[in-house]
């Protein structure tokens, strides 16, 4: 058995990427079942162009809610039992624990009272540093890059922050980077690299977060108010799609930037700057609390 954000994770499916941190939280249950079917209409939907669904959110009694992933699979999380029940969909094992570890459970730990943010996070010394941003602005490549370093990773693609009373702590998520790499038709596909670390991070007291824009000539890192970083970083919340959920995660971001500083950035476009500039951003976010 391994944890998850600080829980114990008991599965009857596979889960690679646990981590051996402390589950001093409780525990969750992951476990393969049949799900219900949808019933009336979705709370929040994710659409393509095409009209093809890539996420439908359905409030269910109970305090219960069914995420539909298509192709990959469905979720329901019961909050209160600390269960997800999973009813796969395509055959691809490691994006159904990826959607299991980023998107079901930290979606289920924010409707128990978690800031669930889609982000990386590395541990310094003892503090937690959140990245956050859209796709292919650099996310999970900052997270490789500083696990190579040396620095723990907490996250690369998914992160619960606990609101505690003594300040807010971010605990490790899936071991392991999800990075993209073209294929030799050059189609972006994604593969799972082993942890580039030295060891599994400890829990870390949220420091600083980080939105990484579009990146440039250099890196460039400029502080945020209080009020703006609440809009920026607003679209990178994980709930559950209901108003419910979507106010109380905007109260958790809006405490949780109370308590520390918020900053842009824009990564070097020149991979080959990347390691320097990556300490240089993580000297600027890290030190100032």
């Amino acid at each position: 058995m391994g944890s998850l954000y600080g829980f114990e994770v008991e599965s009857d499916l596979q889960l690679r990427r646990l981590n051996s941190a402390p589950g001093g939280r409780g525990k969750l249950k992951v476990e393969a079942a049949e799900l219900p079917a949808a019933d009336g209409e979705p709370v929040s939907t994710l659409t393509d162009d095409a009209g093809r669904c890539w996420y439908a959110s359905y409030e269910l009694d109970c305090n219960a809610c069914l995420l539909q992933l298509p192709p990959t699979g469905s979720f329901l999380l019961e909050p209160e039992a600390g269960r997800i029940g999973v009813e796969a969909g395509s055959g691809d094992e490691e994006l159904l624990e990826h959607r299991i570890a980023s998107s079901a459970i930290c979606t289920l730990l924010a409707m128990r009272g978690d800031l669930a943010l889609h982000a990386a996070a590395v541990e310094v010394e003892g503090r937690a540093v959140v990245f956050c941003g859209p796709t292919q602005r650099g996310k999970s490549t900052l997270a490789r890059v500083l696990g190579e370093m040396g620095y723990g990773l907490l996250s690369e693609d998914g992160i619960a922050i606990e609101l505690d009373p003594r300040g807010p702590i971010a605990h490790p998520g899936a071991r392991g980077v999800r990075v993209r790499r073209a294929d030799g038709n050059g189609r972006q596909r994604s593969e799972l690299l082993a942890d580039p670390g030295p060891g599994e991070p400890a829990a870390g007291r949220v420091v600083t977060l980080v939105l990484l824009g579009e990146r440039g000539a250099s890196l460039e890192v400029k502080p945020l108010e209080p009020y703006r970083a609440l809009a920026l970083l607003t679209p990178n919340l994980i709930h559950t799609g209901s108003r419910a959920g979507i106010a109380a995660a905007f109260a958790g971001l809006a405490r949780l930037l109370n308590d520390v500083p918020a900053f842009t950035a824009s990564l070097p476009d020149d991979l080959d700057a990347l390691p320097e500039a990556s300490l240089d951003l993580l000297d600027k976010a890290a030190r100032r609390d």
